[in-house]
């Protein structure tokens, strides 16, 4: 298996719009910026984002009790072995570990955002589910949705005024992932 923080591409380790949409598909991660090992660039600036989502208790430190909190959210089976593995098999992680570990990755054929989207698209229809985003507010704690925050939420979030968020309109919501200025895949 493999996790993506729904907002932030600095835990990896979400469908088809192209084919939904009759158009040719890019390869995933085509055109992201890269690190020095050609995987997928993390920013510091991304990855505290993320780091900050985890660390509800700012010990500076993740355990396996606070990822599997904040992920079960998002993946109601998280095992823990999975666990483990995102915390390189310590008991306990911090942030200079995890973006030490991060910031090398080698990942060439990953899509993060296209990773993300898919938690909000688990029916594989190629656009968000308003159901799963009104649960995952309640569930986080930020309250309940009523249907005309949700309806406010989707005509924010759907540039191309389709009716629905699909993958490049949740694309140009998220903090990470952006292809590079200049890329011929963009």
């Amino acid at each position: 298996s493999s996790f993506c923080f729904p907002a932030s591409s600095s835990f990896v380790a979400m469908g088809d719009l192209g084919k939904a949409r009759g158009r040719q598909s890019k390869p995933a991660g085509a055109g992201l910026p890269r690190n020095e090992k050609g995987g997928i660039l993390i920013t510091e600036e991304e990855m505290k984002i993320a780091w900050d989502f985890f660390d509800t208790r700012g010990t500076g430190k993740l355990t396996s009790t606070d990822l599997r909190k904040k992920l079960a959210t998002f993946y109601k089976n998280v095992s823990s072995k999975e666990i483990k593995f995102l915390l390189n098999n310590q008991p306990e992680i911090t942030f200079d570990e995890l973006y030490a570990l991060l910031m090398d990755n080698q990942l060439t054929n990953f899509d993060p955002v296209k990773e993300a989207f898919k938690v909000y698209d688990p029916n594989d229809t190629g656009f968000v589910d308003m159901s799963i985003v009104k649960e995952f507010f309640a569930n986080l704690g930020y309250g309940d949705i009523s249907d005309e925050d949700a309806k406010i939420i989707l005509e924010t979030a759907d540039a191309d005024k389709d009716g629905r968020i699909g993958l490049e309109d949740f694309r140009l919501m998220v903090p990470f992932g952006q292809v590079a200025e200049g890329s011929k895949d963009k």
